[in-house]
């Protein structure tokens, strides 16, 4: 990790998932502990293999690291949803001649700034105002001035620079993390890029960072800058790419849940470690870009898209906006699907929300053969004669993503290979899939957990508003991993309810989007202030039927919400 090789320690070093193996080929060889020997043997490992996470350096060794033990490129959606919006960006660029200053009107020069835009008072900063004498002579006071609300200046420049008029869009995922670059002055799309978030080094969910954040502050920092530099490397990469220099990119727009909303700021993580789990804030003004570390314009902002409740964080708000749920009539459920399984239910009165602690199984960590959406990774199975897998970009098969999971427990259960309560029924319990890919025992039952945390919220969020499946107009299934899914098949083993098949939306990287359109438009962000003071949560873990409901929904059946459910509240 020093050397900038990122191996894959979704435990936190503690030797807990088997991801970070590398192979010992000079120096001294270890005795291999329970641990190590487990993974060496259910992987089929050569028995000079070690977990770097426990391996103790005492001398000059040679190491071969294997591809899968590195984190790599994410493949996830990154288009998000369509959104029709105004564009009407707080960020506006003016190109614009100032009269020189006579001696019958000594006007300063901010005055004539001021004079031009017809503001009492503008903000400006003290750099900006000490290189204006040389900037306006030199340009012949010809400028392009950068306003944000039209109330702070944020660059002179000389000449006509209208066509620079860029922002960053940012969706900072627990597991990934996508950048998005706009013209604010048309709203295109210029490139996209994704990338591992690196925090995954110091735990796979948020729990884990928490917990790790909680310990000590300098923990906390290192989170903070473990995700700043793999957002100002992205930057950097494809700002160099499209031949735009930094100093033309005004906003940043991020997205984020409520851990990492406040990792990245570097706010102290105990209010979320202790009960009553609360933050330490819902919505923030727009923050300077320079004081929090982005290598974008000097003076340019960073608008962190409002947090709900709790752990329900801006990138649920930001899903909301882009799909308009507030606008549409009738009752809609909103669920992210990830590393932490949000649902949000829109009545035609009223918000509520709640959050599960899914846990990465979704997303193939604490999995066996288990991995991210990499190429290689087996994201589709289906049973014709025999069993037929198909992976990303088509190359060999490396391991498992969430979607193939869940295709290969359904194959599974039509065949009876696993019963409906998830046991396993061959003696060796664990089911090969290809030489060195398979699913044992554990790796049922986390998929189990994972799946019964959704199922359970969905009933009770739905019970709390005496709400019946029927009475639903649709689900929106956000996250790149809805975008994959297989609608029969996660009906199947309970991960989403019995619902006509057209009334399931898949609407992308929901996140990502509403940052956009954030970013695009001023009026959006008025609206999403006002929804987040609307959406009520509702706490799951403090009502007593939901371990009721979590138990049952570890069987793999069909999630129904019955009649019994309304009398039972």
């Amino acid at each position: 990790q020093e050397t900038g090789i990122n191996l894959c320690v979704y435990c936190n070093k503690k030797g807990l998932c088997g991801k970070c193996f590398v192979e010992i080929v000079k120096g001294k060889l270890q005795p291999l502990n329970e641990r190590e020997a487990f993974f060496i043997e259910q992987k089929g490992l050569a028995k000079n293999h070690r977990l770097a996470c426990l391996y103790k350096i005492e001398g000059d060794i040679e190491i071969k690291i294997p591809e899968e033990s590195v984190i790599q490129e994410t493949f996830i959606l990154q288009t998000g949803i369509k959104s029709l919006i105004l564009i009407n960006p707080p960020v506006k660029k003016y190109y614009l001649k100032l009269k020189k200053p006579e001696i019958g009107f000594p006007y300063s020069l901010l005055d004539l700034l001021e004079k031009y835009f017809r503001k009492k008072k503008l903000i400006i900063h003290l750099d900006l105002l000490k290189k204006m004498p040389d900037l306006l002579e030199h340009s012949k006071f010809f400028i392009t001035t950068t306003l944000y609300n039209d109330r702070e200046i944020l660059s002179i420049e000389p000449n006509d620079t209208l066509s620079k008029n860029f922002g960053i869009a940012i969706d900072v995922g627990t597991t990934t993390v996508v950048v998005e670059l706009l013209d604010l002055n048309t709203g295109k799309s210029i490139d996209i890029q994704t990338s591992p978030n690196n925090q995954i080094k110091y735990g796979s969910d948020v729990i884990s960072r928490i917990s790790f954040a909680f310990l000590d502050l300098k923990n906390l920092a290192k989170l903070k800058n473990s995700i700043l530099n793999t957002l100002n490397e992205m930057i950097r990469q494809i700002l160099e790419r499209n031949k735009i220099d930094h100093s033309f990119v005004y906003e940043i727009v991020l997205a984020g849940n409520t851990s990492m909303n406040h990792f990245l700021l570097g706010i102290p993580v105990k209010t979320l470690a202790v009960a009553p789990f609360h933050s330490v804030f819902t919505r923030l003004s727009e923050l300077s870009s320079h004081d929090l570390g982005f290598k974008i314009s000097k003076y340019g902002k960073v608008y962190i898209v409002p947090n709900i409740k709790s752990f329900v964080g801006g990138d649920i708000s930001a899903g909301l906006i882009a799909a308009d749920v507030g606008k549409r009539k009738g009752n809609y459920l909103f669920i992210d699907l990830g590393t932490n399984g949000e649902i949000v239910l829109k009545t035609k009165e009223k918000f509520v929300t709640a959050s599960t602690a899914a846990g990465p199984a979704f997303e193939g960590m604490n999995i066996s053969s288990g991995m991210l959406a990499l190429p290689g990774a087996i994201y589709k199975a289906e049973y014709k004669q025999r069993l037929v897998l198909h992976t990303i970009k088509n190359k060999p098969a490396i391991g498992i993503c969430g979607t193939g999971l869940i295709d290969l427990l359904s194959v599974f259960l039509d065949k009876g290979i696993i019963t409906a309560k998830g046991k396993i029924k061959n003696k060796t319990k664990k089911i090969q899939i290809t030489d060195h890919i398979y699913i044992n025992q554990k790796d049922v039952r986390e998929m189990q957990l994972a799946i019964a945390a959704i199922a359970s919220g969905i009933r009770m969020v739905l019970l709390k508003n005496n709400l019946k499946l029927e009475q639903l107009d649709g689900i929106f299934i956000a996250g790149a991993f809805g975008n994959y899914l297989n609608i029969k098949n996660s009906k199947k083993i309970g991960l989403l309810p019995q619902i006509s098949e057209d009334k399931i939306i898949f609407i992308g990287n929901a996140s990502l989007a509403g940052a956009k359109v954030l970013l695009l438009s001023k009026p959006a962000r008025k609206k999403i202030e006002s929804l987040v003071k609307k959406i009520q949560y509702f706490s799951l873990a403090t009502n007593p039927l939901f371990q009721k409901y979590f138990i049952e929904a570890l069987e793999f059946k069909n999630l129904e919400i019955k009649k019994y459910d309304l009398m039972s509240k």
